[in-house]
């Protein structure tokens, strides 16, 4: 596709032939730019479809609070902070720039962490002392400083600790995981890890198709916009990793946990003897 633009210059295949992107509302890009073309949809929305998708992150957050709401406060921490995360994602990629990407890319770093103590800290007991959240709490705040400190003048060093941080801790989370899928029996957990594994993983390429391949994806003739899908299977999958965590604990707890159906779509779990710590 070519067309042209007094003020823009000319438009080939997916991209502005002069390198000038269109500059909308929130002026020129200081953050990380997606592969889906600037103010394209609206001159007040820097990238529209990856916007929209985000609200799949507090959607999915919001009603696992509410369906757990008896539940003890750290997974109503969990489920909370993907409700941040999808605001931060709304605001970054709304306006593409490096504070509010900020706003997406913190929570990501704490709501994983927060995760990971679920994981960890999963017995009728305590298995580690106070330490161990202070620990993970200055994790956190280490990393946040350096990708701030790296600003908007260095995307690969804020990129690199941000995606290594990140990948780091959810392999703590995935070889939980996969202990709870070892370990039981019942055939409606073993379902949801299935389901939880394949949703991740599909989403996890298609992020990566649409970053790493961008050109191919400007040249076809409809963008599938695959960072928006890649949000909504995040949304999904975070949602049910965070529900295996969820009933893992309780059965530890001796609560005896079962899976129901809301709405029969979605899953959630129940307990016989909740008590909230």
């Amino acid at each position: 596709m070519i067309t042209s633009s007094p003020e823009y210059g000319t438009y080939v295949n997916g991209t502005w032939a002069n390198s000038i992107q269109p500059v909308g509302y929130w002026g020129e890009p200081t953050s990380s730019d997606w592969c889906e073309n600037n103010y394209d949809i609206s001159y007040y929305i820097a990238e529209f479809f990856n916007s929209l998708s985000s609200f799949s992150m507090i959607i999915v957050g919001l009603v696992g609070m509410y369906l757990h709401s008896t539940f003890e406060k750290r997974f109503l921490l969990t489920f909370g902070s993907i409700v941040i995360i999808g605001l931060g994602s709304i605001a970054f990629h709304g306006t593409l720039l490096f504070p509010l990407q900020m706003l997406d890319e913190v929570p990501m770093v704490y709501s994983i962490l927060s995760l990971a103590y679920c994981c960890i800290e999963n017995r009728s007991y305590r298995r580690y002392g106070t330490w161990f959240p202070v620990g993970i709490a200055l994790y956190g705040l280490i990393t946040t400083l350096v990708m701030l400190f790296a600003g908007p003048d260095n995307h690969l060093l804020e990129f690199v600790v941000f995606q290594s941080s990140f990948a780091f801790v959810v392999l703590v989370v995935l070889s939980h995981l996969i202990k709870i899928y070892s370990e039981t029996e019942d055939g409606p957990v073993k379902q949801i890890f299935m389901a939880t594994f394949c949703t991740a993983l599909i989403s996890y390429l298609f992020w990566n198709i649409d970053f790493r391949m961008c050109n191919v994806m400007q040249s076809l003739p409809l963008n599938p916009q695959l960072h928006a899908v890649w949000h909504v299977g995040a949304s999904v999958s975070s949602y049910l990793v965070t529900l295996l965590v969820c009933y893992n604990r309780a059965e530890n707890l001796g609560r005896k946990p079962s899976i129901k159906w809301q709405w029969e779509m979605l899953p959630y779990v129940v307990v016989q003897h909740n008590k909230s710590s």
